[in-house]
């Protein structure tokens, strides 16, 4: 058995031992051997890497491996043993001076070695080095990171996963720097080791890998000196040198290092004192290391910087082009954005354009996208969790389309649902949204996102789609994509920059940085750089150098390059500089061309070496490392080792797991030592070595590498067999490319593939050609080719086969009549398809086949119940799956071009689903049928039930290709008959989504038409109507859909006209919109446009009042009607046309026009019936119109308010302006001008509140004094100035002065040096509202430089300040500014500006929650203007910000001072104070606690004091109730309960109790003695049974003295009804008498003396409820109705007053809680006090308005408003005490007894003046609780 080696050292990853070797024992050596039982796989590599470095190593510095054994199943390296032991055994101390020196000489001089070898070793470390060797030189050993680079690129990962050691990582090794990897890197590991062996410590300390990154970075190590006083400072800045966090600023060459410690370790030999001496005066490397800096681009990164920091603002997606020549420096411009994204700040993910794989859709995105998701696949399992939530969310269950683009996606997200197959433009709008969406999961505030793609002169045209849209679309956000394109290589006509063109008149924000070339002064300083040399020295060098590349840096490097290996550029080993020979050089003969330049380079490559780059090139950029080894048939390991030369010389870059070329040119370069003649045999081989060696799934996966190679060579493909496989493999690809919306590439793919296919292939493989020909035309049609697609199709149609082949065919074509507004044409391809299928059908079929076909639907459904056929079974039929499809395509051209065809459509749709079972395409069909089975049948009831059919058919088989379609239907011919109209917005919003999520573009624009209208007739804000309108028509534009844009048009046309938009009111003309061009348009246009631009016409035209014009509008829409059936703009029509004629005084006799408008009203009515919120006021109006024509005064009146009132409760505000304008016409005609001059008004008023300010116009122009009563009501020096003129850069500033204050004072001195200094204002206050009054926070003043502060918390004293602009501001929540308050009209009264001399004044208020914080005052008496909209809206922001930070700092403030309190009522002792716990124990208590109770302290401290206890039995459940409570919820309402006292007596308390944290066992109580109040209450309970008593009477007897007053109208009340029945009475006697008797007529009579008797009857219950002496009993009551009895009980009384009452009740209301008695006693008092009031006004109306409310906290307020004589408004109390009276008669107790009943009803009743004159007297009743 072999001896076990002693274990020596443990690196952290590896063990090392010494002892014999395990297989020759004589041998002793050192061994490695992993330190874990189960290494991983990059544990075993690296040791593998380390013995394959063997002949490399040099046993003078290294620790050679010897042999790599496997003992006992695991590996073991064998390595010489040079003896010594490692450093690290030697550290945890300081380590004396010279020892330190002699070590540090041969550590330093063993690394110049290891470089020399061309080396790096990569994981330099105390336990890598050995030291005190036999022959005492040290050595490295732990090679297994080791790189045969002199430089290396270093990819940014995430810092978990970055090899080495991080305590001795160079910065650029941690990826987070954008540097190489070099010699340099080791030098900063070895500072760190020389670091540690001085002072005994690391340099930093940290806790995880990514504080240790940071360390590195930006962490400055403290000086080793200021850790050991006694080390010379020479050596300490050494060793800083070593740790400098930049390459350049390190020593450059471990020789350096080593000449520098020889001299310390001289000086120290000679006089024990190191002398100070300037650093690496020698350290100049003796290899070409250009630094990785740029030159001369200061400014260009700055503006990319710049550019990114706007995106992290939200501004919409821009683009920043960076352009120049090749080799200019793009992408090194672009890479410097890396310093500025290290997380969190932001997010970057770049890739590159390949010339070579143009075809390849999205293969750049591909590869950025798979950079972050890697990114996500190194988080921890929490983290990738949230990333994985967010995915899912806003992949929504599609993300099967982006796992077969980004195949890492699996590992996130998983295997997806397989989605619908969708048309062509469906399916890529479907996959716009969702990379949209995928983009903005990365693209957040939090962490914004820069994706840079590189060579975008390269670009596929998928790509260039995508970013196309991505860069017209508003939504994403915080988003920035930076492209860089050779600007020589792109013309105008280049697709790139034509859509650059259309993007910058779309107004997108595109900025561009155009490189040139390096000027000569950059050029020298960075060869001076370079080669260590001064300026001067290489200035022959570097005009040589410019002379040659034009200033080109990739040139001018590759130059300096070439200049080194031909020997004319060589480093002087003993004068250690560089030397040059510029007349050799001249003499060379040198290319002024890099392509050349690059060519004689590779030529110089060992010829295996130039084949294999050759392969790479054929690949393209990059290649897997397993693909090349493929191609090239080598094993990986050769194939490196055949590269190596390449990559030495820094041509080609080994990154993980593939080879790429290192610039574009050398790719060129490589790609160019093919013969051309050779190319496509070369590309034909990879292809066929490609399609070879790969499984069937990744066949699939790298399907377009392998189709794009054989493409390349299919010229040399002969064989038949082989190019139909091709065919099938371009169709394969063509498919993938089509899934991702890459039209471009897969029509390209498509074409190929047919080109390959020979007559006789074309023949037997029909199935092959016509999926070819099929692909290829909805690839045409996708891409815009319409013409050549349609002309493909129609070939394919003649060739089609069977009927799945014949309706795609069919359906495609229709899509391209309907997208070419060919309506009639795309019903003929269906009428053709459907008779080919057994369906014979005219274009314009007749009412009977209609009503032939819905009754089948009837029969067939032989009696089930509507909702069970949701049930039905999947259809199966061929044929009649393919009429389905046909019939659901024909719908939408038929419903334009005949009414009985589309709807003969549906009809047969659902008896075929009825017959056959449900397909997809019978949702639509059941969602449509409402339209035809309502309005047409009159069967509202089964068209409800089929609509709600179609929508759960979609919901339970998850329909998503026809969802947008159903719920369209569905909101169009089903929601807004049975549902108000505005409920109905949300449907539309579900279609819309629906819409866009698959991509049905065209339902997507009909739903925002669709809304448009909705809202337009549902009366909301045109404004917003308005917004909603251009979104819209921005939507239709983007999607290119003809019909819908002309729609938008039509409708902001007259929404324009409205809002005053156009020149004259009525005509719908402007700049871009022509009436007249329009209605040229209609002429060949659908239907349905034209029937809805009349209708807006009518509309606009009888608005202006040309209702002539109106009607001639109507008479153009009438015979278009039955196209719009049961849309809206009938009803609209219906409604206008009705106005109109009676408006118009047309001519037609009365009693016809009176006919004609019944009938309008009648198609109103049959709506109203299904829905009367959305048509009872229009149906109310017309027939107020019909009452004014017919002369029936009082009824067209009455009809007229009705139809106000209905109008209002519906929200329909046109409607109600439209009422009123009527009305004020009828008191017009009827020469009440007063009272028609009140409707006009109404009227404006309404108008102006819809935004409708062209009719407030006209009004104003008819009615000059309308509008002069509200003029006054306009702030006209208040301004609003818009956010887009804040300056960022003051506002960032601004918030984080702000919002990271909490300290209210110093928060305050910061929002009024603000202030001041932003505003320009010369003096300063900022106010704080405490207690509903204004106080002084602080004072500023601008004397000299500096604004002076003075804090002040007292009240506002008279004369600091404009009191009139304070508490307008104040209480109207807005700012006010005035320009020149000397001379602003609304404040010419005010004192203080008129005394002072004030100009500008700014006040802004301070909003926090909506609730008034406080108000900043500015002032400037110098100028007026003072105040800039710029500088209002930065204050704006500051004050809205201010006023959270105020709110926050007062919390603070109040927590501390509620801390203070509790502690003081604690330690006070004045309530008791326990602590609990769930358990029942009482933990610990106060002394007032104790004593309540009769306990000692020692009793609590002993643990004998538990709640539980202490609480009797009949109160322990409703405790235990309320400790779970507060548990749960984090307190507890308080409760009484007793608690035994020691002596066994009970005491009563309440308490209240909390945990200390919600769900927290423990927590505090607060517990307060009741024996006192308990006392105290049974006297008060007896007081107020006494009170109650005495106020029941005084109720009673005000009720039987209110009565009093009103005899005479009861009187008149009974007699009216008795003296009827009287007349009736004796009427009936005649009746009897008569021969024969006329019975008929008796019973007649006895009907009306019923009810004339009910009626007395009614009168006197009322009479007497109100006199009865009852106990209250309060219930539900419907308060207006018990207002309206109390209106009509007063009646005669009001009329005998001459008094007008106005009820403006809101309905529905919540039922209060009240007696009907009592309440009515109230109402009663203040309708007869308001009559009595009036009675004494000589002047003026006398008006008595009662309206009702929701009061804002949960009640119902009632107003009575008079306009009498009112009251001082110091009385407002006083009228309310008992014996207070005005009335020369009154007792003075109404009032008091009043505000009783309201109080004991738990309500409040209060009285103010009334405006401009009267009293208001109002009270709030709270809800019942049912109804709360």
């Amino acid at each position: 058995m072999p001896a076990i080696p002693q274990r020596l050292w443990d690196d952290g990853e590896r063990i090392f031992g010494r002892g014999p070797h395990p297989r020759h024992e004589d041998r002793l050596v050192l061994t490695a051997r992993p330190a874990a039982d189960s290494p991983s796989a990059a544990s075993l590599e690296r040791l593998n890497h380390e013995f394959a470095l063997r002949d490399e190593l040099d046993e003078a510095w290294a620790v050679r491996p010897q042999e790599l054994l496997h003992e006992g199943g695991r590996p073991l390296l064998v390595l010489r043993d040079p003896g010594g032991e490692p450093l690290s055994a030697s550290l945890g101390t300081a380590m004396p001076l010279e020892r330190f020196l002699r070590l540090a000489i041969g550590i330093a001089h063993a690394l110049a070695r290891l470089h020399q070898a061309s080396l790096l070793h990569k994981d330099i470390k105390p336990a890598h080095i050995v030291v005190d060797c036999s022959d005492g030189r040290p050595r490295f050993t732990g090679f297994g990171l080791a790189s045969r680079l002199p430089r290396e690129r270093q990819a940014p990962e995430a810092a978990e996963t970055l090899a080495g050691t991080l305590a001795y990582m160079a910065p650029e090794q941690t990826g987070r720097m954008n540097r190489s990897i070099d010699s340099r890197s080791d030098l900063y590991a070895l500072g760190v080791t020389f670091y540690q062996m001085l002072t005994g410590e690391l340099p930093f300390a940290a806790s995880d890998a990514m504080e240790w990154v940071h360390c590195h970075i930006a962490r400055q190590a403290v000086a080793p000196e200021r850790r050991v006083p006694s080390l010379p400072k020479v050596l300490s800045s050494l060793v800083m040198k070593l740790l400098a966090k930049t390459a350049e600023d390190r020593y450059q060459s471990a020789a350096g290092v080593e000449q520098d410690l020889r001299r310390c370790l001289a000086d120290w030999e000679a006089g024990r004192v190191l002398t100070e001496f300037a650093l690496d005066e020698h350290s100049i490397p003796d290899r070409l290391l250009v630094p990785e800096k740029l030159y001369g681009r200061e400014q260009e990164v700055a503006s990319l910087v710049a550019a990114f920091e706007r995106s992290v603002s939200g501004e919409a997606c821009g683009l920043l082009l960076v352009s120049g020549y090749s080799g200019i420096g793009k992408t090194s411009v672009v890479s410097e954005l890396h310093k500025a994204l290290v997380p969190p700040r932001g997010l970057f993910a770049s890739g590159k354009f390949d010339q070579y794989k143009r075809d390849i859709p999205y293969a750049t995105l591909v590869q950025a996208f798979q950079q972050l998701v890697r990114m996500l696949l190194g988080k921890n399992d929490r983290e990738l969790m949230q990333w994985r939530s967010e995915l899912e969310q806003a992949l929504e269950g599609e993300g099967q389309l982006l796992n077969e683009l980004i195949p890492e996606l699996r590992l996130i997200i998983g295997e997806q649902p397989e989605l619908p197959v969708l048309e062509p433009q469906q399916a890529h709008r479907r996959f716009l949204r969702l990379l949209k969406r995928f983009i903005g999961v990365f693209a957040r505030p939090e962490h914004p996102l820069a994706l840079f793609l590189d060579d975008l002169q390269w670009l596929d045209a998928a790509t260039l789609d995508l970013l196309d849209d991505l860069l017209s679309s508003a939504e994403l956000r915080h988003v920035m994509l930076v492209g860089a394109y050779r600007s020589n290589e792109i013309d105008d006509s280049h697709p790139l920059s034509v859509t650059l063109r259309r993007l910058a008149s779309a107004q997108v924000r595109i900025e561009e940085i155009q490189l040139t070339p390096l000027k000569r002064q950059h050029l020298e300083q960075m060869i001076a750089e370079a080669l260590h040399c001064r300026a001067e020295q290489i200035r022959p060098l570097a005009l040589l150098v410019h002379e040659k590349t034009a200033g080109n840096p990739f040139f001018a490097i590759q130059f300096l390059h070439a200049l080194v290996e031909e020997g004319l550029l060589s480093f002087d080993y003993e004068f250690r500089q560089w030397r040059w020979d510029a007349a050799l050089i001249h003499a060379k003969g040198y290319t002024d061309n890099v392509v050349d330049l690059m060519l004689g380079k590779l030529a110089r490559l060992p010829q295996q070496t130039q084949h294999v780059l050759q392969q790479l090139a054929c690949l393209g950029n990059l290649a897997d490392s397993g693909t090349l080894a493929s191609v090239l048939d080598m094993p990986r390991a050769q194939l490196h080792q055949a590269l190596w030369e390449a990559i030495r010389q820094e041509l080609v870059e080994r990154q993980e797991g593939a080879y790429a070329f290192a610039h574009d040119r050398i790719h060129e370069a490589a790609y160019s030592l093919i013969p051309q003649t050779e190319r496509a045999a070369a590309h034909l081989r990879i292809g066929r070595l490609l399609a070879a060696h790969v499984s069937p799934r990744q066949r699939e996966e790298a399907i377009f590498e392998i189709v794009g190679q054989l493409n390349r060579g299919m010229e040399l493909i002969n064989a038949a067999v082989e190019r139909e496989r091709l065919a099938e493999l371009n169709l394969l690809a063509g498919q993938r490319a089509k899934a991702s919306a890459a039209y471009a590439a897969a029509l390209s793919y498509f074409a190929t593939g047919a080109e390959l296919l020979d007559r006789t292939v074309r023949r037997e493989r029909r199935d092959l050609l016509f999926a070819l020909e099929l692909g290829r035309a909805e690839c045409e049609f996708a891409t815009g080719l319409l013409a050549a697609a349609e002309k493909r199709l129609e070939g394919l149609g003649n060739v089609a086969q069977g009927t799945a082949e014949q309706t795609v065919v069919a359906c495609l074509l229709v899509d391209i009549h309907l997208l070419t507004d060919r309506r009639d044409q795309a019903v003929v391809v269906c009428l053709d398809s459907l008779r080919r299928l057994g369906i014979d059908w005219p274009p314009h079929p007749g009412d009977e086949a209609v009503q032939e076909e819905y009754e089948r639907i009837w029969t067939q459904l032989a009696g089930r119940p509507i909702d069970q056929l949701v049930s039905l079974p999947p259809m199966s039929n061929a044929r009649a799956l393919a009429c389905m499809e046909i019939l659901t395509t024909l719908f939408s051209p038929a419903l334009h071009t005949d009414e009985n065809l589309a709807c003969l459509t549906i009809c047969r749709a659902i008896t075929l689903s009825l017959e056959h079972g449900n397909s997809d395409t019978s949702s639509v069909a059941y969602a449509n049928i409402p339209r035809i089975a309502g309005r047409r049948f009159g069967d509202f009831q089964a068209g409800f039930l089929f609509g709600q059919l179609g929508c759960d058919l979609v919901d339970r088989r998850r329909l998503q290709r026809y969802e947008a379609r159903t719920y369209l239907a569905f909101a169009l011919f089903v929601a807004r008959w049975a549902k108000p109209v505005r409920d109905c917005s949300l449907i539309l919003q579900r279609a819309f989504n629906a819409a866009n999520r698959v991509g049905d573009l065209p339902f997507g624009a009909f739903s925002c038409n669709i809304l448009v209208s909705n809202l337009f007739f549902a009366g909301l804000p045109l404004a917003e109507v308005d917004a909603e309108a251009e979104r819209s028509l921005a939507y239709a534009k983007k999607v290119r859909f003809g019909l819908v844009i002309a729609f938008l048009e039509n409708q902001l046309a007259m929404i324009r006209m409205l809002r005053g938009g156009t020149l004259e009111f009525g005509c719908m003309d402007t700049a871009n919109y022509s009436e007249a061009a329009t209605e040229r348009g209609l002429e060949n246009s659908s239907k349905v446009l034209a029937c809805w631009y009349w209708v807006r016409k009518l509309q606009a035209r009888y608005l202006a009042g040309d209702y002539r014009a109106a009607l001639e509008a109507a008479s153009l829409a009438e015979p278009l009607l039955n196209t719009s059936d049961s849309f809206l703009e009938e009803a609209e029509y219906h409604f206008f046309t009705g106005l109109a004629l009676a408006a118009s005084g047309a001519e037609y006799p009365l009693v016809e026009l009176c006919a004609r408008l019944s009938a309008h009203r009648q198609a109103l009515q049959a709506w109203a019936r299904l829905c009367p919120q959305n048509y009872t006021c229009h149906i109310l109006l017309l027939d107020a119109q019909i009452a004014h024509l017919e002369r029936r005064d009082s009824d067209a009146e009455a009809l007229h308010e009705r139809a106000v009132r209905s109008a209002q409760e519906s929200g329909f505000l046109q409607v109600e302006a439209l009422a009123y304008e009527a009305a004020a016409r009828h008191y017009a005609i009827r020469g009440l001008d007063r009272v028609a001059r009140l409707y006009w008004q109404e009227a404006r008023d309404c108008f102006r509140r819809w935004g409708a300010e062209g009719k407030v116009r006209q009004l104003d122009a008819m009615h000059p004094l309308l509008g002069h009563e509200s003029a006054g009501a306009q702030y006209t020096a208040t301004i609003a100035a818009p956010m887009e003129q804040l300056d960022l850069a003051t506002v960032l500033k601004v918030l984080q002065t702000v919002s990271g204050e909490i300290v209210l004072e110093r928060l305050v001195d910061s929002v009024m040096r603000t202030a001041i200094e932003q505003a320009g204002a010369e003096r300063g206050v900022l106010l704080l509202c405490g207690d509903g009054q204004p106080r002084i926070a602080a004072q500023a003043s601008v004397d000299g430089a500096e604004p002076q502060m003075s804090a002040d918390q007292g009240q506002l004293p008279d004369g600091l300040l404009s009191e009139t602009v304070l508490y307008q501001v104040l209480r109207t929540q807005q700012t006010l500014v005035l320009d020149d308050a000397l001379v602003a009209p609304e404040f010419a009264g005010d004192p203080y500006l008129r005394q002072r001399g004030v100009r500008s004044v700014l006040c802004l208020p301070l909003v926090s929650q909506g609730q008034i914080s406080g108000a900043l005052y500015l002032e400037n008496n110098l100028t007026a203007r003072a105040f800039s909209p710029a500088r209002t809206a930065v204050l704006k922001l500051v004050a809205s910000q201010a006023a959270i930070s105020l709110e926050k700092a007062r919390l603070y403030r109040d927590v501390a001072e509620r801390e203070a309190r509790i502690r003081r009522l604690v330690d006070a002792n004045i309530i008791g104070i326990i602590v609990w716990n769930a358990e029942g124990e009482i933990l610990d208590a106060n002394d007032a606690f104790l004593r309540m109770l009769g306990y000692q302290r020692e009793d609590l401290i002993s643990r004998q004091l538990r709640w539980r206890d202490l609480t009797p039995p009949e109160f322990l459940e409703e405790s235990e109730q309320s400790l779970l409570v507060a548990v749960r919820h984090g307190s507890a309402p308080p409760f009484e309960k007793e608690y035994f006292k020691r002596d066994g007596s009970r005491l009563p308390v309440i308490i209240g109790l909390a945990p200390f944290e919600s769900g927290s066992g423990e927590g505090v109580a607060f517990v307060l003695d009741l024996s006192e109040r308990k006392r105290a209450e049974e006297l008060v309970r007896e007081g107020e049974r006494r009170y109650r008593e005495v106020q029941a009477e005084l109720a009673h007897a005000n009720r039987v003295a209110t009565m009093g007053q009103l005899v005479a109208t009861i009187a008149h009340e009974v007699n009216q009804p008795i003296a009827a029945t009287v007349t009736n009475a004796n009427a009936a006697q005649r009746w009897l008498d008569a021969q024969p008797p006329d019975l008929g007529e008796v019973g007649q009579v006895l009907g009306r003396i019923v009810r004339d008797a009910n009626r007395a009857a009614d009168v006197l219950k009322r009479i007497r409820e109100l006199l009865r002496k009852t106990p209250s009993r309060k219930g539900a009551l419907d308060i207006n109705g018990a207002i309206q009895e109390m209106v009509e009980l007063t009646r005669g009384q009001v009329l005998k007053g001459g008094v007008r009452v106005h009820l403006r009740l809101v309905a529905p209301l919540p039922a209060v809680a009240g007696d009907r008695v009592e309440l009515q006693q109230v109402l009663l008092n203040l309708i007869l006090n308001a009559v009595e009031a009036m009675a004494a006004v000589e002047q003026g109306t006398r008006e008595l308005e009662i309206s009702t409310q929701p009061d804002i906290d949960g009640g119902v307020l009632v107003q009575v408003c008079d306009t009498g004589p009112g009251f001082a408004a110091e009385n407002a109390e006083q009228i309310f005490a008992p014996f207070y009276t005005t009335k020369p008669t009154g007792l003075g107790m109404g009032l008091s007894i009043c505000r009783s009943i309201i109080e004991a009803h738990g309500g409040r009743l209060w009285a103010a003046a009334n405006q401009p004159r009267g009293a208001v007297v109002q009270f709030v009743v709270p809800i019942h609780l049912a109804e709360a």
